[in-house]
């Protein structure tokens, strides 16, 4: 969208970079692989934060096996 001529651009927002897949939703650091499974058909993955003591779980959707099988 084109502004008026009248109207000046002080400050333009960043959007916020994306988190990483291994970086804690609670307090940003780096979280440790504790576990891997995909006997379901989906690539599940659990996550421990060792700043925080929680454990988070992370959904990366259809396991790769299960595409190829069809």
């Amino acid at each position: 969208m084109k502004l008026p001529s009248w109207i000046t651009v002080r400050y333009l927002r960043t959007p916020k970079s994306k988190a990483h897949l291994t970086e804690c939703p609670t307090c940003g650091r780096e979280m440790v692989l504790v576990e891997r499974s995909s006997m379901t058909g989906d690539d599940m993955r659990t996550y421990r934060c060792t700043h925080c003591k929680t454990e988070h779980i992370r959904d990366f959707g259809t396991a790769a096996w299960k595409l190829i099988s069809g």
